[in-house]
C-alpha cells in the first residue's frame, strides 16, 4: 500500500479513540529496524506509525538532516508500497528552532504525515504561540500536528532535561484549544532513555484526568506517551485504558539492535577477527598464519538479518500490549 498522510493518519487515531487501543510510534534510523517493524506490523495487520527524529534524519545524511529525512522518507515509502498495512511517518521531537530549515520543507515535500513541535522546555505562552504557528503551517498540507506540555525528564536525541514536571489537566485543555493541535503529549511520570517502570513515579489516574477534561471542554484529542520504554506490559495497558493512544518507542529498538548485533559477534569472533598476534590485510586477505575470515559471519546482511528478526519479535510483544494487533484501517 502506498505511503499515507494525515488525513488517512487521523483516521487510525479516530478508530483508537472509538475502540480504546493505541498506535505505538516506533523510531528508526537505518533499514535494518525498519524492515523488522514492516515484518511484525505485517503478520499482525496492524498500521505501522514510525518516528524519525531530527538526530536520526542527521545520522542518515552524514550529517546533514534534511537530506536524510529525504533518504529515510523514499526508503519508507518503496517499501510501505509491498505491503498491506497503513503506514505512516511521524517526525519526532522537531525543536522550535528547526521549524524553517526542517519543518517546513519536509511539510512541502511531502516527506511526514505528522510533526511534533516540541517547545515544552518554553514558558506557556511561548510554547502556544510556537505549536500554533506549526499547526497552520502543517494545516494547508493536511499534515497532523503534536504538541507537548509539560516536561519528560531524561535524554532523548537532542532533548535533555533534568527534571520532569507533570501536565496540569486545565492547562492542557488550553494548551489544545489554543494551538489547534491534533495529539497532546504529556507527562505523567515517565522518562527518557533507559529507565525501569517499577522505579518510575507513574500518574496513570494523571493521564485519565486529562483525557477526561478534554473531552468534557471539546477537544478529545489522543494522547500520547513519551518516554515508554523500561514500562511493563501491564503499566502500557493501564495507561492505554486511561486515554493513552499513542506511545513512543526508540531506547528499547536501540537496545535490542545492540544486543543481538553483540551477542552474534562475539559467538562470531573466531571467524572474523584474527587470532590475536597475526597479522590480517583486510585488502589483500593475507595473512601470516594462513588465517582467513567467514564470509558467512562478517557479511554485514548476516548480522542484519538477526536484527530484524529480533525487532519484529519485540515489536510483536508491544503491539499486544497497545492492543492494535488486527486493527489496520487499511488491510
Amino acid at each position: 500500500m502506498p505511503y499515507l498522510g494525515g488525513k488517512e493518519l487521523k483516521r487510525v487515531y479516530e478508530l483508537a479513540q472509538r475502540e480504546g487501543f493505541a498506535l505505538v510510534a516506533n523510531n528508526f534510523a537505518e533499514p535494518n529496524v525498519l524492515i523488522g517493524l514492516l515484518t511484525a506490523y505485517s503478520e499482525a495487520k496492524s498500521d505501522l506509525l514510525l518516528q524519525i527524529s531530527l538526530g536520526a534524519a542527521k545520522f542518515a545524511g552524514g550529517g546533514k538532516p534534511l537530506a536524510g529525512l529525504r533518504a529515510l522518507s523514499s526508503y519508507v515509502r518503496a517499501l510501505a508500497a509491498e505491503v498491506e498495512i497503513g503506514v505512516f511517518v511521524n517526525l519526532d521531537h522537531i525543536t522550535p528552532d528547526h521549524i524553517q530549515d526542517f519543518i517546513v520543507p519536509a511539510l512541502e515535500e511531502g516527506l511526514c504525515s505528522s510533526v511534533m513541535i516540541d517547545a515544552s522546555a518554553l514558558p506557556f505562552e511561548e510554547n502556544v504561540a510556537v505549536t500554533r504557528q506549526v499547526v497552520e503551517l502543517a494545516r494547508p498540507h493536511g499534515v497532523l500536528v503534536e504538541g507537548e506540555l509539560g516536561v519528560i525528564k531524561g535524554v532523548e536525541d537532542e532533548i535533555s532535561s533534568e527534571e520532569a514536571f507533570y501536565t496540569d489537566p486545565e492547562e492542557a485543555t488550553e494548551f489544545v484549544a489554543r494551538t489547534g493541535v491534533d495529539l497532546l503529549a504529556v507527562s505523567v511520570g515517565t522518562q527518557h532513555g533507559v529507565s525501569k517502570g517499577r522505579e518510575l513515579a507513574l500518574r496513570v489516574d494523571l493521564a485519565r484526568q486529562i483525557a477526561e477534561r478534554l473531552e468534557a471542554a471539546g477537544h478529545p484529542v489522543p494522547l500520547v506517551l513519551h518516554g515508554a520504554s523500561g514500562l511493563s506490559g501491564d503499566q502500557v495497558r493501564a495507561l492505554v485504558a486511561a486515554g493513552i493512544r499513542k506511545v513512543n518507542k526508540d531506547t528499547t529498538y536501540q537496545y535490542v539492535y545492540a544486543h543481538t548485533a553483540c551477542s552474534f559477534y562475539l559467538e562470531s569472533r573466531a571467524g572474523i577477527l584474527a587470532p590475536e598476534g597475526t597479522d590480517f590485510d583486510p585488502i589483500t586477505f593475507e595473512s601470516g598464519a594462513g588465517w582467513a575470515p567467514n564470509k558467512k559471519l562478517f557479511d554485514p546482511r548476516v548480522v542484519g538479518r538477526k536484527v530484524q528478526a529480533a525487532i519484529a519479535q519485540v515489536a510483536r510483544e508491544m503491539l499486544n500490549q497497545v492492543g492494535s494487533e488486527g486493527r489496520s484501517v487499511y488491510a
